[in-house]
């Protein structure tokens, strides 16, 4: 065999040995790491008025020792990114020119979806602190398009609730105002929550596309 031939053969191994060595790596596909984070989307409002929105109010949020805070704006809204799959204990207090009119609110809330969205309302000074023995919501199931619209109605002992209570939808799948009026907005399965004081109940929501 000339030179040239064995020089020519070299190279062909060394091409064969690479291309061996890369059909043999694991390439990872994706994202091997998927983000377990969320967003939390809240709404302060009074209770007397929720179409009022009490703006600068301050909202921490605590679970596992760790904290997390943020001020409301104008419109009174705030937002977090927080680790999905915990639940938090939020504390809001009104800003220092209302304190003598509000309220502190303290709710807990289960951050279990990519997006979650309250509404927290705060008590008058000296309203007593929500207590009822049952909670229930109606409808407890309901499949709604996108652009549709539910009121949902928390209940005890199958009468209306004589104080507002904290509304909150998990899912993504849509928005709800302090008075239970529910907007589907994206398809897809969630739950719409209420909670008065330790007392909590959830309807099912299944958002179709157009």
């Amino acid at each position: 065999m000339k030179p040239w031939q064995l020089v020519g053969l070299g190279w062909l191994l060394a091409l064969l040995v690479g291309c061996n060595g890369l059909s043999g790596r694991n390439v990872p596909i994706g994202n091997p790491n998927p983000s377990a984070t969320a967003r939390l989307a809240g709404v302060v409002v009074s209770e007397q008025d929720p179409t009022l929105p009490i703006a600068d109010a301050v909202v921490q949020l605590v679970a596992d020792g760790t904290s997390f805070s943020a001020e409301t704006d104008a419109d009174g809204k705030f937002s977090l990114s927080l680790p999905k799959g915990k639940t938090y204990r939020v504390t809001v207090r009104p800003p220092s020119f209302l304190q003598s009119l509000l309220q502190s609110a303290e709710v807990e809330v289960e951050v279990d979806d990519e997006e979650v969205q309250i509404v927290i309302p705060l008590l008058p000074l000296n309203a007593p602190s929500p207590s009822v023995p049952t909670l229930r919501i109606l409808p407890d199931t309901v499949t709604l398009r996108v652009g549709e619209r539910q009121r949902f109605q928390a209940l005890m002992d199958s009468q209306p609730l004589s104080l507002r209570p904290i509304w909150s939808v998990h899912g993504g799948i849509g928005v709800i105002t302090a008075d239970g009026l529910f907007t589907a907005t994206r398809p897809g399965k969630g739950k719409v929550r209420v909670r008065v004081g330790e007392l909590r109940a959830e309807a099912s929501v299944t958002v179709l596309s157009d």
